[in-house]
């Protein structure tokens, strides 16, 4: 079994329980996109396509995804420098240390990654936990950098 899929099996059992896995570990916490409203009308997607940047050259060579916006939480997968994901607009980016972040496991060049996510461009725009097909988690936001809105 590879390492992103015994972290998925983990993740599974901790959203489904409500519990962390192991000793010290903080409780998982879904990805949630909420639409961009404006005037009470939903007027985009709550997602922003993003890349991963930051990373050091003689650092471990990836970034963390976690279970839940903290250091403690467990770590699910791990993305490389410049990897896509849709940033799921945190409710106060001022404030964020963690984002959360949908990215596919495999990269179609072809197929935009909102639409590969099924995250929706125009109405009806997604709202509540993401679920999939792609996957989703927590990273340091000091790591993303946002390409598009």
């Amino acid at each position: 079994m590879q390492y992103s899929s015994i972290a998925a099996l983990i993740l599974t059992v901790a959203l489904l329980t409500g519990k962390p896995c192991f000793s010290g570990e903080i409780a998982p916490k879904p990805v949630v996109v909420k639409s961009i409203v404006l005037d009470g009308q939903k007027i985009a997607p709550g997602g922003a396509v993003a890349e991963i940047i930051g990373l050091r050259k003689n650092g471990d060579g990836f970034l963390s995804v976690r279970a839940a916006p903290s250091i403690k939480a467990a770590e699910i997968d791990r993305l490389d420098q410049g990897a896509r994901v849709i940033l799921a607009t945190p409710d106060d980016w001022d404030v964020a240390t963690f984002v959360g972040v949908i990215y596919a496991p495999a990269v179609r060049d072809d197929v935009p990654l909102m639409e590969t996510c099924q995250i929706p461009e125009a109405p009806p725009y997604f709202d509540g936990p993401y679920t999939g097909p792609c996957r989703s988690g927590w990273v340091a936001k000091r790591f993303v950098q946002v390409l598009a809105d």
